[in-house]
């Protein structure tokens, strides 16, 4: 990448510390929107996230290992026919 952004990729900010020991990636925070309420089944397929109900939608809360795992997330929403509204990651606790 070129210009002078001090070796930064796009879409990361300085400070933004994404490796963790041995420089593998640390999991990431994500909020994930989905229209609708998900029923126990639904949610099952989203092992590891949280589901809270938020007036008609439900958000999908959790540590998403890698790049990798939240397109499989994404993939999983799609093939479910859910409504996919907004995908937010959260900053470091």
């Amino acid at each position: 990448m070129t210009g002078d952004n001090g070796g930064l990729r796009a879409g990361r900010m300085a400070g933004d510390d994404v490796t963790g020991r041995h420089g593998r990636p640390r999991p990431q925070q994500y909020e994930i929107w989905v229209r609708g309420h998900l029923g126990e089944t639904m949610r099952l397929a989203f092992p590891g996230l949280q589901a809270q109900l938020r007036g008609a939608d439900t958000v999908l809360t959790g540590a998403v290992p890698d790049q990798a795992a939240l397109h499989g997330v994404l993939a999983e929403i799609e093939a479910l026919g859910l409504e996919l509204l907004e995908v937010r990651r959260l900053p470091p606790s």
